[in-house]
């Protein structure tokens, strides 16, 4: 009869089971990854992961929902207490970068794969991803709404975010190949976004609302 588990116990493997399983989608992608290698990586029987998550997909949607909660969190604390939304926005940008170089496997989970079909994300990851664009969509209504840039916020957030992920991205695939890296990069990248939507003090960049549907 297996033994019980203390609640302690069951968190700790289930931890430790996402902790492997992250490793492992970062390096070989969804569909190469097996249960009985992640067992045996962890030196339980085969069996014994479906104690604790029904499928390989159940465990890849907590994998991804663990990597965006962490990433909400940096977002977060870099917008915290910050009252001026132009250095609010500055921060922003490098707590997305920081974690991309910090977390390089879990951004690929976040963002360059397609989630398989058997791990859907259901409404509640929906939701929680969306935690992590709201700062950067408040930070830019707050800018606009103060009069340091004129335009549709959701798509000056849209134009922001794909300019930095561009760089995250590019560096973790080691394609930044023509003598420029990140860190070298990312000041710039910084402070050339920043003028580009700046209409105070700096140069001005009008973006029109997309129209609706």
């Amino acid at each position: 009869m297996p033994r019980t588990l203390t609640a302690e116990q069951v968190e700790d493997f289930r931890d430790e089971l996402c902790r492997v399983a992250a490793s492992h989608f970062a390096r070989d992608g969804y569909d190469a990854v097996t249960m009985r290698a992640l067992a045996g990586e962890i030196g339980v029987s085969a069996m014994t992961p479906y104690r604790y998550f029904e499928s390989k997909g159940a465990i890849y949607r907590e994998v991804r929902a663990r990597s965006f909660m962490r990433f909400g969190s940096r977002v977060a604390e870099a917008a915290r207490d910050v009252a001026d939304p132009v250095e609010r926005l500055r921060r922003l940008f490098h707590a997305y970068l920081d974690f991309a170089t910090d977390e390089p496997g879990a951004y690929r989970i976040m963002f360059e794969f397609e989630p398989p079909a058997d791990a859907e994300p259901s409404p509640q990851d929906r939701a929680l991803t969306a935690t992590t664009w709201g700062p950067l969509l408040q930070t830019l209504q707050d800018v606009v709404d103060q009069d340091f840039a004129e335009g549709d916020p959701l798509t000056l957030a849209h134009l922001c975010w794909t300019q930095v992920h561009g760089l995250a991205s590019l560096h973790i695939a080691n394609r930044l190949n023509f003598e420029r890296s990140l860190d070298e990069l990312r000041e710039p990248l910084v402070d050339a976004l920043l003028t580009g939507i700046l209409t105070r003090p700096r140069g001005k960049l009008r973006v029109e609302s997309l129209p609706e549907d």
